[in-house]
């Protein structure tokens, strides 16, 4: 119970930002900054490439 209470955060964040969040916050703290650095750059595509590439399609698939 204790170990799903300390997950509680991460899951109301979503279910893509809340394991990306995870993954940046626990391999920050458990010292693996390159891999903490990853997780953040696969949050930054998710945040904003994504969204953009989205948006140029639909505006490409408009009449």
């Amino acid at each position: 119970m204790k170990r799903f209470r300390g997950l509680i955060p991460y899951i109301l964040l979503g279910p893509i930002s809340g394991p990306l969040t995870a993954g940046v916050v626990r391999n920050f703290r458990a010292g693996q900054r390159f891999l903490a650095g990853l997780y953040a750059l696969a949050m930054l595509e998710v945040w904003i490439v994504l969204p953009l590439v989205a948006h140029n399609f639909a505006v490409a698939a408009a009449p």
